[in-house]
């Protein structure tokens, strides 16, 4: 005769879905409603046998930790699966500080709370009725709305969107005056015309040197874990040094969240913005930003205050952006300080300085361009003999003290370079719902909108304050900036040859999407949106 199988209360497993609740209320995690609803029926079920209800609870147990850890925003399998070889360069102190500096004390304490509120309360209330009751409207909240959304939605027909240049990105936002409900589909259909559209997008670089050209320098400062957010964070948003630069782009997405595509990307700038696959796909030397300037004269130079080689860093540079500048060594520089790897980061400054020295000998070259690319603000770095990792803040103002200092030499000097500021991605000093500070796995906004900025030095008579481009850019609005500096031989007469008003006039835009290898961050007519492994669309959760 078949076991007879009552129905019993949850238990200490009201506690599990009411945690569940808040996270997913505050945006901590996305419930998964039909995987939580077959979690919570098998719990429901009552086994007579002990070895059977036994079974039950590690099932339930295994299931429950698989499905949390699946609607957290933690990083996923495919992501430390893909990453294992670079998380396995971590040093011992550096994995140990990443642990406990995950613990959520606020976090664990609500958790308390809420154990202790069950506790209290159990004998008084039927708390899995309520937990029941209010899950259920949980499910039937969205299926409702859908239902009203679809009845009140009115065929919209799309438009591209224009510019002041006329740079369309991309997809389609409805119709002023009609309706059209965001879904998934939507989303993803944007996405993909973003791409198709900006697959033909160019920067106007010149074919060639304008007669009686005055000789410049260009100077890429590629840096690594420094955002606009970050600033704000560390309360360096009014260093001095970023007053004195000439252009700043106000909302510059470097559009990834970690150094190798960062650098692709910046590499590849006079074209417009791939996917993140495409970067690895192979060379399009028609975008090589620094191979097309040696074309015009520029002789290549590169700088590192590292050995480029975690994450096989410099190689695939060379391999996939056709990167051919020789890396100055970096024996020769102070070591200022020891990386997340044990590596020896090099003094900034130094390296900064050896570029001016180089660059001064090499009487050749009248112009040059220059790819610096530095490693001292990432995450994780201490000072040599130090076993604790320094803080973000002093080593940022360290660098944008350096960075003036450079800027005096080189003006005391007497080069005339165009230096342009554009960092890497941010360090993520402060998380967000969706990650941990100083995690970077899924590339929000605030971590790769990034102060890019441009110096022109010397030349007198410049404005005293910078002038804002206050649009969406990326790459490709840098990459015509140069080719502008280059076509109008602004070098040539005091205070530029044309008003710096008209070299940022009409920059091309772009749309702010970011992406890493397993996730995409977008901007999508007003809100911000994630896809994580391919999945579906969903509001990126922001602070209430």
């Amino acid at each position: 005769m078949a076991e007879k199988i009552l129905l019993h209360g949850l238990g200490l497993w009201n506690v599990y879905f009411i945690c569940k609740f808040a996270l997913a209320y505050f945006g901590y995690l996305t419930l998964q409603p039909l995987a939580n609803a077959v979690l919570l029926l098998f719990l429901l079920l009552a086994p007579q046998r002990r070895i059977l209800r036994a079974l039950q609870q590690l099932v339930a147990l295994v299931a429950a930790i698989a499905l949390v850890y699946s609607e957290s925003w933690l990083p996923g399998l495919d992501s430390i699966t893909s990453n294992a070889q670079n998380i396995a360069g971590f040093s011992l102190n550096y994995v140990m500080q990443l642990a406990v500096d995950f613990i959520n004390v606020k976090m664990l304490g609500w958790g308390l709370v809420i154990v202790l509120a069950y506790c209290v309360v159990k004998n008084w209330i039927r708390v899995s009725v309520l937990t029941v009751g209010y899950f259920a409207i949980l499910v039937a909240q969205p299926i409702i709305a859908s239902m009203q959304a679809q009845q009140a939605a009115v065929p919209a027909e799309t438009q591209q969107v224009a510019a002041n240049n006329a740079q369309v990105v991309a997809a389609a936002e409805p119709v002023a005056g009609k309706a059209e409900a965001i879904t998934s589909e939507t989303i993803d259909k944007w996405y993909t015309a973003f791409l198709e559209y900006e697959k033909d997008r160019r920067a106007a670089l010149p074919q060639g040197i304008p007669e009686k050209d005055m000789p410049f320098d260009i100077v890429l400062l590629n840096v690594c874990s420094l955002s606009n957010d970050d600033l704000l964070a560390s309360d360096l948003q009014n260093h001095p040094v970023l007053n004195q630069f000439n252009i700043r782009f106000d909302h510059f997405n470097s559009a990834t969240s970690y150094s190798g595509p960062a650098t692709l990307r910046l590499l590849n700038a006079a074209c417009g913005q791939t996917d993140h696959d495409s970067l690895y796909d192979g060379r399009r030397p028609e975008c090589e930003i620094m191979n097309r300037l040696d074309q015009l004269g520029f002789k290549q130079h590169m700088f590192l205050d590292h050995h480029g080689q975690y994450d096989n860093y410099l190689q695939t540079l060379r391999d996939k952006a056709g990167l051919t500048a020789p890396l100055e060594s970096t024996r020769k520089y102070p070591v200022r300080y020891m990386a997340f790897d044990d590596e020896e980061i090099s003094d900034d400054l130094a390296v900064m300085r050896d570029w001016l020295r180089t660059v001064n000998r090499d009487k050749s070259a009248k112009r040059t361009v220059t790819l610096f690319n530095f490693i001292a603000l990432h995450d994780g770095n201490r000072l040599p003999r130090h076993s604790r990792w320094e803080a973000f803040k002093p080593r940022a103002k360290i660098f944008l003290d350096d960075l003036q200092k450079f800027i005096r030499e080189m003006e005391r000097s007497g080069r005339k370079v165009m230096l342009i500021l554009v960092p890497e991605h941010g360090a993520a000093v402060r998380g967000d719902r969706v990650q941990a500070p100083r995690l970077r796995d899924i590339p929000s906004m605030r971590i790769t909108e990034v102060p890019t900025m441009v110096k022109f030095i010397g030349i007198k008579g410049m404005p005293d304050e910078p002038i804002h481009v206050t649009g969406h850019t990326s790459y490709l609005a840098m990459a015509e900036l140069i080719g502008k500096v280059i076509a109008a031989n602004y070098f040539s007469a005091e205070g530029g040859s044309v008003p710096l008003q008209e070299l940022i006039q009409n920059l091309p835009e772009t749309n702010p999407v970011s992406e890493n290898g397993q996730s995409i961050v977008l901007t999508y007519r007003g809100n911000d949106y994630i896809r994580r492994n391919k999945g579906e669309w969903v509001v990126y959760p922001t602070d209430r």
